[in-house]
């Protein structure tokens, strides 16, 4: 099968309408190695080969590792504050609480998109030895995260469908555990088949519990 090359300077192959473009490819690729052998064993060199490109292509698009590493932070960044799409039974959407709807989503939200997986993988394993990977989830699953949730839940305080109570100590208990079910998931779990059934009844009964501790008496009447 042949190549159909354009009429261009350049000699490069026509752009394959859908395909990737190399900066996306590069980052995937990155992705998929950082994965799989860690972030410091991972060469520019081992990255352009996986995408069939040379290095001075992939430093066109990225300056160098860290900057391909600052994309995955964005990447990351923008879907851990993607409000999830509730999981609505029939009937039950007037008697959905606040923990329902940020968990019970979680696996499908996440398993969605295989970069997403990886990326979280990245971000758990190498937190350990790399400062600026650990800084990330410092900032974002640490003290952006708590502050994101106390206001979500002093928001449902108010409005009188969660009871009153230390809203930054619960924001601060309930990030505790999604950290700890995505470390589990992604870390102790990870290279095992992926059930999305048995992810999210993993999570219902601490759902569960949340809602009987937490639900105000009001939210009980309607049930």
């Amino acid at each position: 099968m042949t190549e159909k090359y354009s009429a261009g300077k350049t000699g490069r192959p026509a752009k394959v309408p859908g395909e990737k473009h190399t900066r996306e490819k590069i980052f995937d690729a990155a992705v998929d190695l950082f994965a799989e052998r860690g972030f410091d064993r991972t060469s520019v060199r081992d990255i352009a080969k996986a995408v069939g490109v040379t290095e001075s292509a992939v430093y066109r698009h990225y300056p160098g590792k860290d900057a391909i590493l600052e994309a995955i932070f964005v990447f990351m960044e923008n879907r851990v504050y993607t409000p999830l799409s509730p999981v609505h039974e029939a009937g039950e959407l007037d008697n959905r609480t606040i923990f329902r709807d940020m968990l019970e989503g979680l696996p499908r939200f996440i398993m969605a998109d295989p970069v997403l997986v990886k990326t979280a993988h990245i971000m758990f394993t190498e937190m350990y030895h790399n400062e600026k990977i650990r800084d990330y989830v410092k900032k974002e699953y640490g003290k952006r995260a708590d502050d994101y949730t106390e206001k979500l839940f002093r928001k449902h305080v108010m409005d009188g469908t969660i009871r009153p109570c230390d809203t930054r100590a619960l924001a601060i208990l309930f990030n505790s555990f999604r950290f700890a079910w995505m470390f589990k998931t992604f870390i102790l779990d990870y290279g095992e088949p992926m059930d999305i059934g048995k992810m999210e009844k993993s999570l219902q009964a601490p759902i569960k519990l949340f809602e009987d501790l937490l639900k105000s008496e009001h939210s009980l009447t309607r049930v």
